[in-house]
C-alpha cells in the first residue's frame, strides 16, 4: 500500500505543477500532507506522527547508528543569504570596474566584443537571476551588435550558456534543491561540481572565440583597422553598467567588498565552515559596511523577493521529503523499482539517470524534476552502492540542456530582446549545448564523481 501511495504522491504532485494548478510551494505541502494522512490511516499510525516527519524533514534525523542527517533548513539559510549577498554585490557595483574596462578595450573588434560579452554575462549571472542577466547584457550589447551588423543569435548564446552554468552555483537554485533532497551540505555538491563548471566555462570562451573569428571573417574586419564603433557609442555601453542602480553604488568600498567576497568564496570552497554561516555573516558585514540602517532595510526588502521565492520552496520540500521518507513511501518505491532492474544494470544507475534525467530536466519544471523525480531515484541508487553525492552530480548533467525548455519563462524575454523565434533559438542552443552536456558527463566520469 505504501508503494501505491508513494507513486500516487509523486504523480499527483507532478501533474499539479506541470498543469500549473498549484505552485510548487503549495503542491509540495498540500499533496504530501494528504498522502501522509492516508498513510497514517491505512497503517494505523497516529496522525500527529506527521508533525514528527515534517520536523525531521526540516531540521534533522538521527539513524540507528547515531548518525545525524540534516533537513532542508540548513540549505534554506544558505540560499537565503547567498542570494542576498550577491544581489548586494551587484548593487554596490563590485564587478563594474572590470566590465567597463573590458568594454572599452574591445572597441570595434568583433572578436574582442564577443569575448567581452561572454565574460560580462558570466560575471552578471553570479547573482543567480537569469532575468537580471538578460536585461543588463541586452541593454548594453544589443545596440552595439546592431550597429556592427553582428548576429544577435550569437549574443543570445553568449548570455544563456554562462547563465546555465551560473545556475549551477550554490545560490542558483538547482544545487540547493538537490542538496535538500539528498540530505547533503550544499558545499559538498558545489566542490564536486567545480571541475565540471571550470571546464564548461573554458568551453564557453572557446565558443566565443570561434564566434568572434567567424564574425571577423563575415564582416570583413581585419585586426588593426579603425574601430567601427565610435567613442560615444562605447561610452553609452559603459553608461548602461554605471547607471544600473547608480544610487546604490559604493565605489569607495570596492577593495573591501572584493576582499570580503574572495575570503567568503575561499572558505566556502575549502569547506572550513558551513555555507549557511559563511553567507549569513558575510551578508551582515556587507550591509553594515556599505549602507546605513535605513538603506539596509531597503536592500533586504528589495533583494528579498527572489530569495524568498527560492527558500520557501526549499522549506516546503522539507515537509514533502519528511513525509515521503518518514512514512516509508520512499523506501517502498525504491524497493519496487529495484526489483524491476536487472542486477547487471544496477551499478550503472547514476550514468543512466544522467542521460534520462537530461530529458526530464528539459521536459519538466525544475521543482517537478528535483522534488518529483530525484526522491524516487536516490533511494534506488543507494541500494546499488551509489552515494548521495554521485546521484546528485548525475542529476545535474541535464542542466547543460535545461535552457532549451519552454518551461523556463524568462527565455522568452531573451528571445524577444535578441529577435529570435523559439525554433531558431532551440536550433542554435542545441548546437552548442549538446557538446556541453557531453563535457559535463566526461569530466564527471574522469573526476570520479559519476560512477560507470
Amino acid at each position: 500500500m505504501l508503494t501505491v501511495l508513494g507513486y500516487l504522491l509523486i504523480a499527483v504532485f507532478l501533474v499539479l505543477v506541470i498543469k500549473k494548478k498549484m505552485t510548487p510551494f503549495t503542491g509540495l505541502i498540500v499533496v504530501s500532507l494528504t498522502a501522509g494522512i492516508l498513510a497514517c490511516v491505512v497503517n494505523g499510525i497516529p496522525v500527529e506522527k506527521i508533525l514528527t516527519w515534517i520536523r525531521e524533514g526540516l531540521f534533522y534525523t538521527v539513524d540507528a547508528k547515531g548518525k545525524v542527517k540534516l533537513g532542508t533548513m540548513n540549505t534554506t539559510i544558505m540560499i537565503l543569504f547567498a542570494i542576498l549577498y550577491f544581489s548586494l554585490m551587484m548593487n554596490v557595483g563590485l564587478f563594474d570596474p572590470l566590465c567597463k574596462y573590458l568594454i572599452k578595450k574591445a572597441k570595434g573588434d568583433p572578436l574582442k566584443i564577443i569575448m567581452v560579452t561572454a565574460f560580462t554575462a558570466s560575471v552578471v549571472t553570479l547573482d543567480g537571476d537569469g532575468t537580471t542577466t538578460i536585461l543588463i547584457i541586452t541593454a548594453a550589447f544589443v545596440p552595439l551588435f546592431k550597429r556592427m551588423g553582428m548576429k544577435l543569435s550569437n549574443l543570445a548564446m553568449l548570455i544563456i550558456l554562462p547563465t546555465g552554468l551560473g545556475n549551477c552555483l550554490p545560490w542558483g537554485g538547482p544545487l540547493a534543491r538537490a542538496a535538500a533532497v539528498l540530505n547533503l551540505e550544499v558545499n559538498d555538491l558545489f566542490v564536486a561540481m567545480l571541475p565540471i563548471l571550470a571546464v564548461s566555462f573554458i568551453y564557453v570562451f572557446f565558443i566565443a572565440y570561434i564566434m568572434g573569428k567567424n564574425e571577423r571573417k563575415r564582416l570583413g574586419y581585419m585586426p588593426g583597422e579603425k574601430a567601427i564603433v565610435s567613442a560615444e557609442q562605447i561610452a553609452e555601453m559603459v553608461a548602461v553598467i554605471e547607471n544600473n542602480d547608480k544610487e546604490l553604488k559604493r565605489p569607495g568600498k570596492f577593495i573591501f567588498n572584493l576582499i570580503l567576497t574572495i575570503a567568503m568564496l575561499t572558505i566556502l570552497i575549502l569547506g572550513w565552515i558551513s555555507g549557511a554561516f559563511v553567507f549569513l555573516i558575510g551578508t551582515a558585514i556587507a550591509l553594515a559596511i556599505n549602507y546605513d540602517a535605513k538603506e539596509q532595510r531597503e536592500r533586504i526588502t528589495a533583494n528579498g523577493g527572489e530569495a524568498i521565492a527560492v527558500t520557501s520552496i526549499i522549506i516546503a520540500a522539507g515537509c514533502f521529503l519528511g513525509i515521503l521518507n518518514g512514512s516509508g513511501m520512499a523506501q517502498a518505491i525504491a524497493t519496487h523499482i529495484a526489483s524491476l532492474i536487472p542486477e547487471s544494470l544496477g551499478s550503472h544507475t547514476a550514468l543512466i539517470f544522467a542521460f534520462l534525467g537530461a530529458i526530464a530536466c528539459y521536459a519538466l519544471p525544475v521543482d517537478a524534476y528535483y522534488f518529483g523525480i530525484l526522491p524516487v531515484i536516490a533511494p534506488l541508487a543507494y541500494q546499488f552502492g551509489i552515494s548521495p553525492n554521485e546521484i546528485g552530480i548525475a542529476s545535474f548533467m541535464g542542466q547543460a540542456l535545461r535552457y532549451a525548455s519552454p518551461t523556463v519563462p524568462w527565455l522568452f524575454l531573451l528571445m524577444d530582446r535578441t529577435e529570435m523565434s523559439f525554433g531558431d533559438y532551440q536550433k542554435e542552443f542545441f548546437k552548442w549545448s549538446i557538446p556541453m552536456f557531453f563535457i559535463f558527463i566526461i569530466v564527471a566520469v574522469l573526476t570520479g564523481q559519476l560512477p560507470l
